[in-house]
């Protein structure tokens, strides 16, 4: 009898054990910046995956084709933010500049006391479902939105031939001495690397800083200690 007590409250002392761990899991999942399902389903991924890669690729083409002294475009991961009932939805991305003398810069932030417009939704991009629940995207070009849907990369036609915004953008952070050597000019940087990235994670506020600020805080920390 009492080493069927004992099997008992050690099969009861395990199912709690594990209960409380997947419990725990469950909770970290739930609050974790990779966890999107609140706000994006599995179709809503998927579109906003393959809208921003094609927002991506015509931000780098502008760049890669516009400015001399650019040795690599990169992208950070697509911040989320509200879609909770009391915000409204947001999405964006920050494309990362790194000139040939080794500086890394970041667009659609603060340079000295100005601030530069960001990228991502209403502004450069609209993706929604249609009537028929198929997916829309529709991406700026010099203006005017255009339907890209059914394109898996940039077609030429939704190449930007100017962007005012980014060439302030850009300008300042030359001048402020972040970049160096970054000019606008016909040649390009034609070698430049494009490092795409469709990682969505949420933008949330960490002990008064919002994470996407944090995200840069961290990796420009990282490069300037290589």
């Amino acid at each position: 009898m009492r080493k069927k007590i004992i099997v008992v409250l050690a099969i009861l002392f395990v199912l709690v054990s594990g209960g409380g761990y997947c419990m725990t899991k469950w909770i970290e999942h739930q609050n974790s910046p990779y966890n999107v399902s609140d706000v994006l389903d599995d179709k809503g991924v998927k579109l906003y995956k393959r809208g921003f890669r094609l927002l991506e690729e015509q931000l780098a083409t502008y760049i890669k084709e516009h400015y001399s002294g650019v040795s690599k475009i990169e992208f950070s991961p697509i911040f989320v933010q509200g879609g909770d009932g009391q915000t409204m939805f947001d999405a964006n991305i920050v494309p990362v500049i790194y000139d040939n003398h080794g500086n890394k810069a970041y667009l659609g932030r603060k340079v000295d006391k100005h601030g530069y417009a960001s990228y991502g939704l209403l502004g450069d991009l609209r993706l929604d479902f249609n009537g028929f629940d198929e997916e829309v995207i529709e991406i700026d070009v010099n203006g005017k939105f255009l339907d890209i849907t059914n394109y898996k990369s940039l077609p030429p036609k939704a190449k930007l031939t100017i962007n005012p915004s980014m060439d302030e953008d850009i300008e300042a952070l030359v001048n402020a001495s972040h970049l160096k050597d970054v000019v606008k000019s016909e040649k390009g940087s034609q070698k430049a690397e494009i490092v795409y990235n469709t990682e969505i994670r949420k933008e949330t506020i960490w002990n008064g800083v919002d994470r996407m600020t944090l995200f840069m805080l961290i990796t420009f920390g990282k490069a300037k200690r290589r």
